[in-house]
């Protein structure tokens, strides 16, 4: 049987179907139900992302806009992607960033209980903070080290008791590094920064941060997985490669790619954002064994792919 096939017939709804994520899950939806809608702000978002999956019914619409949200025709299952992601940017506006992660996620829980909807959350390894423990499980606990893990905290917290209190049906997924095409992340930022200046090669920090990468299509299936099946319902995934890379090794495996490992020079700033945290790899075996999910997609695959596809565009 094709995986997601139980979604045929039912009305789906993802927050934030605009933005990097969402375009692909909605892609993949949109092979599976007749019924998809995207609501999204486009604060971050982009339209030709929607444009791209004609099927899906565009309302522009902001999480925190209740009465435009409530008012949207009544859902089965609710992907909830919208957010603000940037640690960085959390950091200097928390305020700002609660009002869309914390009382965004209220808001659209609140929505879910109008429609009696199945809510799928995305959330984050900040959740883990600078984790001890390696890999990290679902089991790790809450240790967040800055306002956007807090405050995706604070939208699990409310899941779980929506959850417990009115009886809806709530997966959480908690994302790693997700990369791919038409992503904006530190693949996209070295390729960029070496399309202008192929000598040099600058990384914020100190390089030896480690990231557990994981790809969009890897993730996708995932959510489509745990969309579509009940026993998942109140359990907590941990979506990655179950690996992890430092960013200076990733700069060497770009430049080696693009035969630039011997002309490149690699500098690093020495200091961080504020908030960034040391170490992220994901324990996924859970994942794994509940689900029957495996990561496929290799890191060296996709910055080839990514690099091809700059190629086209130009």
């Amino acid at each position: 049987m094709i995986w997601g096939a139980e979604l045929k017939g039912k009305k789906v709804l993802v927050t934030g179907g605009a933005g990097f994520i969402g375009y692909h899950l909605c892609s993949k939806l949109s092979q599976l139900t007749d019924d998809l809608t995207i609501y999204d702000n486009l604060s971050s978002g982009l339209m030709k992302n929607v444009k791209d999956v004609s099927i899906a019914k565009f309302v522009r619409g902001d999480i925190l806009d209740v009465k435009t949200l409530c008012g949207l025709p009544r859902s089965d299952l609710i992907y909830h992607l919208a957010a603000q992601v940037v640690v960085g940017y959390s950091m200097e506006n928390p305020l700002v960033d609660f009002e869309t992660n914390a009382k965004g996620t209220l808001c659209v829980l609140e929505k879910a209980r109008k429609d009696d909807a199945k809510v799928v959350f995305a959330s984050s390894a900040a959740v883990y903070g600078n984790p001890t423990v390696f890999p990290t499980p679902e089991s790790y606990g809450f240790h967040p080290f800055s306002c956007y893990g807090l405050s995706k905290v604070v939208g699990e917290e409310y899941c779980q008791m929506y959850r417990e209190q009115y009886g809806l049906d709530i997966v959480i997924t908690r994302f790693a590094n997700v990369y791919g095409l038409r992503c904006h992340g530190v693949i996209h930022d070295f390729l960029d920064k070496l399309a202008k200046n192929p000598n040099k090669l600058e990384i914020i920090g100190t390089g030896k941060q480690c990231r557990d990468f994981v790809h969009v299509s890897d993730v996708v299936e995932a959510l489509v997985k745990v969309g579509s099946e009940d026993y998942v319902n109140g359990q907590v995934y941990n979506l990655g490669l179950g690996k992890t890379t430092s960013i200076i090794d990733l700069s060497q495996l770009i430049l080696t790619i693009l035969n630039l490992q011997d002309k490149t020079v690699i500098t690093t700033t020495g200091v961080s954002w504020q908030g960034d945290v040391t170490k992220i790899w994901f324990d996924i075996t859970k994942a794994k064994k509940e689900l029957n999910w495996t990561p496929k997609v290799t890191l060296e695959e996709s910055i080839k792919e990514v690099i091809a596809d700059r190629k086209i565009k130009k």
